[in-house]
């Protein structure tokens, strides 16, 4: 019988138990779901172009949140407006050719919240973020679909930003 066996167990229950301390102690925790507040239970969703941008990304965080979308305002209980929204690529560094070798990808979004009547519920805020992206010339297709990803993934870390300061909002009222 192997004596080393029972103490191997040990170990791994003694730094299994250690790492979930220091997890807890630092404020980790795992993504939950969004409470939302009983506003925003039928939401309709207002913006210039209500099919791109941030727009769904917020439709699919809502839906994932227990929120219903609606297409008629008349209908909502919240009317979440996008007053603005940008997206921008700026050079952060030149390589040697005196082409772009470094990027920073940036995405700014401006929302205000109201009831369907028109009382404001929450003023316009601002939420934005910014990326880096290191642009390789040679991987052309592979950097422009990163791109896109990361733009993508910044729009769905906005969507749950805005509803999260919503929720935050909603309760201090």
């Amino acid at each position: 019988m192997n004596v080393a066996m029972p103490y191997t167990r040990v170990l791994a229950a003694v730094c299994g138990l250690a790492l979930v301390i220091t997890l807890q102690a630092c404020g980790f925790h795992l993504r939950g779901a969004v409470e939302l507040p009983p506003v925003l239970e039928v939401t309709y969703l207002q913006a210039n172009d209500r099919y791109t941008g941030i727009v769904p990304a917020l439709r699919v965080e809502l839906k994932s949140a227990g929120a219903e979308i609606t297409e008629d305002p008349a209908q909502a209980t919240a009317v979440l407006n996008i007053v603005n929204q940008r997206s921008q690529r700026r050079v952060l560094s030149v390589g040697r050719s005196g082409k772009a070798s470094e990027y920073e990808l940036f995405e700014e979004v401006t929302f205000s919240l109201q009831t369907a009547s028109g009382e404001v519920l929450m003023k316009p805020q601002r939420v934005a973020m910014t990326r880096d992206l290191v642009f390789d010339e040679t991987e052309l297709l592979g950097k422009v679909s990163e791109a896109e990803s990361i733009q993508k993934q910044m729009q769905r870390s906005l969507a749950r930003q805005i509803i999260t300061r919503i929720e935050a909002g909603m309760r201090q009222q």
